[in-house]
């Protein structure tokens, strides 16, 4: 049973603080930015809608049917607020399950601050052409002092107020907007404000006081739960109804939606999806492990649709050899110097899927996978078969590759699950791997030849070339030879594009002294360590090779350096 009831914005903020509002453990964070918030409080300020709040009701004496948090008053982004688990309730409380973001907004601006800057409401605003003007800010002299007019013109005085301030003044007043009007202009009449100034403020307070202390414009609908079903199958329902709910607004995707029914199944899911965004940094946001959770049970193609009871207690009951098997991933990479690639490049996040896969099902304890690859010695055959496996598939855009049937992120995983999961605590299967690849068919070499190398993921090989380097950009990328110097020679556009003629280049110099000298003119004149210069860019010693006349020479030769490097990396 539904009941719809008016309150007013005071009262909303009052149940917040009392803890009779809270948030239930599906609720995701609070996401709106301060320029939303802003807006919100124009529309409240304007007296237009801003929608209905949606609550599920449950009952004092009773062990609540979520974990719940209460509303963040002082919000700082990326502070993660943990639900807490009550074994009964001693007053009625309404989870609110559509309609967060608006009330934690009306809470956040009214009561607190966002990442320390407090809202201020310029007292001066036009109200007869309901143009406000709101801003976040820490301190006054963050503000404005020149505003735009409802015309278009724009005034360089106002008078910004903190709404914070306001609101206690008029709660204090008992909402007579007529005693705060005085106290503040009491308070301010060094400021020698003019009649019409005068006007413009008490007018703006006591609209304010009306909009937040008179006037009931939040509408909230009210639902009972049914004690007669089975408290899983309650919280089952009520996520049912947030999805359906999620719909508009601020939309969920699905998997932020998978994440809700997960903490549905048990609240206990919410702290465990917590403490994985430590691995955001190497690509595993919570996304990406709701997919693990289903990968490291055999399935790839999980959905919301049919995500069950058994995938919380999958999380349950393995939930710290999963962070274990997380951790032993990023060791992987530490050990294999692709750390810097992953954290910065964000490539697909596929092959390490399956390095916490082969982590996660080995036969050991947990303490021992997260260490399994920390400081590992060259002749583990495990670690030896894994990397291997990611270099020649990265190189080969295994993981990005879409065609011939084959989608990365779909075909890709179900057709690599299909082999690994054979493979449990045994040898990491690459040689099958390979030949899936090759009977798939995709365009797959084992080979590094200078045939091949063009073929290969440009961003990934010219990582592999500088040595991973801390700062790379794939906007540094630089013609060796002039692009302008080889096009008046006529050559081929395949031939300029080589990879054996890109280099990478700080901006400043690739835009500055490089620029489009002569190769030859640039070794010669310009670069200072010449042997270093060289080395760093494998670019062949021979002096005539760094004539544009000579060019396919210079390629072949470097492509030859190119191919030995690449080689290099194979373990």
């Amino acid at each position: 049973m539904a009941n719809w009831t008016s309150l007013k914005i005071v009262d909303c903020i009052e149940k917040i603080d009392k803890e009779e509002l809270v948030l239930p453990v599906v609720q995701r964070d609070f996401v709106w930015s301060m320029e939303k918030i802003q807006l919100l409080f124009d529309t409240l300020l304007k007296g237009d809608s801003f929608g209905g709040i949606m609550t599920i009701k449950d009952l004092k004496g009773k062990k609540p049917i979520f974990y719940y948090r209460n509303f963040i008053k002082n919000y700082q982004k990326g502070k993660n607020t943990t639900s807490k688990d009550v074994e009964q309730l001693n007053q009625n409380i309404s989870y609110v399950v559509d309609g967060q973001q608006r009330l934690s907004a009306f809470y956040i601006g009214i009561m607190g601050d966002y990442d320390g800057n407090r809202l201020h409401f310029d007292l001066l605003s036009e109200i007869e052409h309901k143009n406000f003007n709101l801003s976040f800010a820490n301190t006054q002299n963050e503000l404005k002092n020149e505003v735009d007019n409802f015309d278009g013109t724009s005034r360089n005085k106002t008078f910004w107020y903190p709404l914070t301030e306001l609101y206690r003044k008029i709660e204090e007043c008992g909402a007579d907007y007529h005693t705060v009007n005085d106290e503040i202009n009491e308070e301010y009449s060094s400021r020698n404000f003019t009649d019409s100034e005068l006007d413009l403020i008490k007018r703006n307070i006591e609209n304010l006081t009306n909009q937040i202390f008179n006037f009931p414009n939040i509408g909230i609908c009210e639902v009972r739960i049914d004690r007669k079903y089975d408290e899983v199958e309650n919280r089952i329902r009520v996520v049912e109804l947030f999805r359906r709910l999620n719909q508009g607004g601020t939309k969920l995707d699905g998997l932020e939606l998978m994440a809700s029914k997960l903490k549905g199944f048990d609240p206990e899911n919410e702290i465990f999806l917590q403490e994985i965004e430590e691995f955001d940094d190497i690509g595993f946001g919570k996304d990406e492990v709701i997919k693990l959770i289903f990968i490291l049970q055999d399935d790839s193609k999980k959905s919301l649709a049919n995500i069950t009871k058994g995938d919380s207690d999958f999380i349950k009951n393995n939930k710290q050899r999963i962070k274990d098997a997380l951790i032993g991933t990023r060791h992987f990479l530490e050990q294999s110097n692709l750390l810097e690639f992953f954290k910065k490049e964000k490539p697909s996040i596929i092959p390490l899927y399956f390095v916490a896969y082969f982590l996660f099902h080995l036969d050991k304890p947990s303490l021992q996978i997260k260490d399994y690859f920390k400081n590992s010695e060259i002749n583990n055959s495990h670690y030896i078969s894994i990397y291997n496996w990611i270099y020649i598939s990265m190189l080969n855009k295994v993981f990005r590759r879409r065609g011939a049937g084959w989608t990365a992120y779909s075909t890709g995983i179900r057709k690599i699950l299909e082999i690994v999961k054979n493979h449990k605590n045994s040898e990491f299967p690459k040689t099958p791997l390979f030949e899936m690849y090759k009977a798939h068919p995709l365009e797959f070499t084992e080979n590094i030849t200078i045939e091949s190398i063009n073929k290969f993921d440009f961003s990934f090989v010219m990582y592999v070339l500088y040595e991973k380097p801390k700062n790379f950009r794939v906007n540094d990328i630089d013609h060796i030879h002039p692009k302008s110097i080889l096009e008046n020679k006529n050559f081929e556009w395949n031939q300029i594009n080589n990879y054996g003629n890109f280099q990478l280049l700080d901006f400043a110099t690739n835009r500055g002294n490089k620029n489009d000298k002569e190769l030859f003119t640039w070794i010669k004149d310009i670069v200072e360590n010449k042997s270093d210069y060289l080395k760093m860019h494998l670019i062949p010693d021979k002096e005539e090779l760094w004539k544009s006349e000579n060019f396919l020479d210079f390629l072949n030769e470097r492509q030859i350096l190119i191919e030995e490097k690449i080689k290099q990396g194979i373990k």
